[in-house]
């Protein structure tokens, strides 16, 4: 064989051996064929390679879809049982807070040192209430129930009254809120949920805001509104900004600063129910600031419903 031909045959991984008893030249033909048989399996070859992997990532397909099934039914599961456990603490807390009520106008007047032992107590099941309310707004948010009653209102009253309510948490931590509102901030949202939104991204800001006074700014569009809640505390890692808007999802340590990690991942969603928007810009030791773009009159007001005033978040 002469050097092109054994080239060749090597090319196509075939092993040509010589014959000690007969020797003839390779015609244009034998080559040729030698030639095509070559091709012939060496697309075999190949093709079995390609079934073997598309095998395997069928396989795999398998296999990751049984795993994110298996993960879908347990957060459905998770979701069920959180949502059957804050109803069944709902109802023996309900009557708890209604007794202490009743002790806490009784002893008003008349045991002063009684009466303060049993206010801390009341704000102790108030703080409960309010953690069983993030915990069925949880379930309502899996379960596509995150219901809106609109309706028009001044945004920038609703703000000063709920720095009003923080006003002594904020002295306390040495974080004043300092307000820059207009005049009127006029639109329809669900008020109760929008208090929700700004009790969570405001007590945030006192909480992390390590001491220092948190800016709350709201400026007003013909369509828009836009509020932005500076603080100049402990900041977010660059890591953790894309996650803090997710369920159980915390950026700070838990053992310097409580809560479920709920906050914020509530807030989104809220925020996105009344096609708005939340942002994050923050940096770690300079602080955070908090942007929420909500449409003035995206949703038409609700018809009149009697609504309970819940307790704050």
């Amino acid at each position: 064989m002469t050097p092109p031909e054994q080239a060749l045959a090597r090319s196509q991984g075939i092993t040509l051996r010589k014959s000690t008893t007969h020797r003839w030249p390779f015609t244009a033909n034998d080559l040729s064929f030698l030639e095509a048989v070559a091709n012939v399996i060496a697309a075999a070859i190949a093709r079995a390679r390609i079934e073997e992997q598309l095998r395997l990532a069928e396989r795999r397909t398998v296999e990751e879809r049984g795993r994110s099934e298996q993960a879908e039914a347990a957060l459905r599961e998770r979701d069920e049982f959180i949502s059957v456990a804050a109803h069944e603490l709902r109802t023996p807390l309900t009557a708890l807070q209604l007794k202490l009520q009743g002790l806490e106008h009784g002893l008003a007047a008349a045991d002063p040192r009684r009466f303060q032992r049993l206010e801390g107590a009341v704000r102790q099941t108030e703080r409960l209430s309010r953690l069983i309310d993030r915990l069925l707004d949880v379930s309502r948010i899996a379960q596509g129930r995150l219901d809106l009653w609109p309706e028009e209102f001044d945004l920038a009253i609703l703000i000063r009254e709920v720095a009003d309510d923080l006003r002594e948490p904020a002295a306390q931590a040495r974080a004043p809120l300092e307000l820059h509102l207009p005049e009127k901030a006029e639109g329809s949202w669900d008020r109760l949920r929008i208090e929700q939104v700004l009790v969570n991204v405001l007590s945030n800001a006192v909480k992390y805001g390590a001491g220092k006074p948190v800016s709350v700014k709201l400026e007003v569009e013909q369509e828009r509104v836009r509020l932005a809640v500076h603080d100049q505390g402990i900041g977010i890692p660059a890591e953790d900004v894309s996650r803090i808007f997710g369920r159980f999802q915390r950026a700070a340590s838990i053992r310097n600063y409580g809560g479920l990690g709920l906050g914020l991942y509530i807030t989104r969603h809220i925020v996105e129910a009344h096609r708005g928007t939340i942002a994050v810009a923050s940096s770690v030791g300079e602080g955070s600031t908090f942007s929420i773009d909500l449409p003035r009159f995206g949703l038409a007001p609700a018809a009149n419903r009697n609504r309970i005033r819940g307790a704050r978040a």
